[in-house]
């Protein structure tokens, strides 16, 4: 009876493991992605790199914004694939921080920033941009 339980479990963790989602790469959200109406220290760009390798999915992301006389960069950094489809990375900076959360929608990339600041008097700020799928 035993031996029959254990057969009958085994059959469905390799059922249930035939439905598992399957994803596949790259990511929607892969490639470069422009903001070209950004004002200063906005984000002016984003440039998202995806690649599966056994069965996992790896991220990294780099972040620009707006700044004179050039765009200032943040360096390519693990971004985590969120249970809801979702790309989230932390930019970690001296002065603030940047929790950017990125969705693709076609050509379009929709990035939710949330601004932390290292200094407690000063409140975050939050900011949705949708950016252009660069060509």
């Amino acid at each position: 009876m035993r031996l029959i339980y254990l057969a009958i479990g085994f059959l469905l963790l390799s059922v249930s493991s035939c439905f598992a989602e399957r994803i596949y790469c790259p990511l929607a959200e892969d490639g470069n992605w422009v903001n070209p109406d950004a004002e200063p220290k906005e984000i002016s760009r984003v440039e998202v790199d995806s690649r599966c390798e056994n069965e996992q999915v790896h991220v990294r992301v780099r972040a620009f914004t707006s700044c004179i006389p050039r765009d200032c960069k943040w360096g390519w950094t693990k971004g985590e694939r969120l249970d809801n489809g979702a790309i989230e990375v932390l930019l970690i900076g001296f002065l603030s921080s940047k929790k950017i959360t990125l969705r693709a929608f076609g050509d379009v990339l929709d990035t939710h920033v949330v601004n932390i600041t290292n200094d407690l008097s000063r409140p975050n700020r939050e900011k949705v941009y949708n950016l252009q799928r660069k060509k």
